[in-house]
């Protein structure tokens, strides 16, 4: 009787082509799987590798915008700086002015001190004099009451004066010569003028002066024969501005005449841009 076979011995043969078979496909799957995970390790690295390029333009893109901004801004820094430059040397040339300004005023008003002061020195040595000389005294009153100069607007009543009284106005005494002249005549600007021994012109303020104010005006000064000196001043015609006219009337106080030649005074006087004139 044959003896059976064994079923390891029939087995095996099919159990190494199973085993062979997987060894085959296990490869294959693990290297299909590898294959995939390749492609997207690569779509992955193609990824990293455009963002990585992106990023590197917009870097890029910033520095080129950063130096721009930080140019503009020099300049800007560059026009600010010169900007304060200029207002620093506006600063010290105005400075300067208000400097030379103060500084001629000063002198301006030394030179008026000075004028003044010659002034009076004149007057006490012209009142010094007839007391000195009594007979020089008389000359004067004749002088007053002879007929005045053709500028002379003499009133009607002295141009009609009959020639008896002429007598009697020679007979007054010194102490009424004055009232005489006083009333003898009104004369003309000009003349007054020539007459003037200290004719300062008004100032035209500095605020008024750069609001752009201007006008024209007559003002009206009363003097004192004897001396000359101006008593009183005021405006009988106003500029329109009560600033000028306090300029005019403190300049005009200040005139001064030959004594004996006027008693009352009309002064036109007219501002403008370019300064006050008579």
């Amino acid at each position: 009787m044959p003896r059976p076979k064994s079923t390891i011995s029939a087995v095996t043969p099919k159990i190494i082509l199973v085993l062979a078979f997987l060894c085959l496909m296990i490869p294959a799957i693990f290297g299909l799987l590898g294959s995939y995970r390749v492609d997207a390790l690569r779509a992955d690295v193609a990824n990293a590798n455009a963002a990585r390029d992106a990023a590197e333009h917009r870097r890029m893109t910033q520095e080129a915008e950063l130096k721009t901004r930080e140019t503009a801004v020099a300049g800007e820094e560059a026009k600010i700086a010169e900007a304060q430059n200029k207002a620093t040397k506006a600063g010290a040339e105005l400075a300067q002015s208000q400097k030379e300004k103060t500084e001629l005023q000063t002198k301006l008003e030394a030179k008026q001190n000075e004028i003044a002061s010659l002034q009076k020195r004149i007057q006490e040595a012209g009142a010094a004099k007839p007391s000195e000389n009594p007979t020089a005294a008389s000359t004067p009153e004749k002088q007053s009451i002879s007929p005045p100069p053709p500028e002379i607007k003499a009133e009607p009543v002295e141009e009609r004066a009959p020639p008896p009284q002429q007598p009697k106005r020679r007979k007054t005494s010194p102490a009424e010569a004055p009232e005489v002249g006083a009333s003898a005549a009104t004369i003309s600007f000009s003349s007054a003028k020539a007459l003037a021994t200290f004719a300062p012109l008004p100032k035209y303020p500095l605020k008024v002066r750069s609001d752009g104010v201007t006008g024209s005006g007559v003002c009206v000064v009363s003097v004192d024969q004897a001396s000359g000196r101006v008593t009183r001043a005021s405006m009988e015609q106003s500029t329109g501005d009560s600033t000028l006219d306090k300029s005019a009337v403190r300049a005009f106080r200040k005139w001064r005449f030959k004594p004996g030649t006027v008693s009352k005074v009309r002064i036109p006087i007219e501002f403008t841009m370019t300064g006050a004139s008579h």
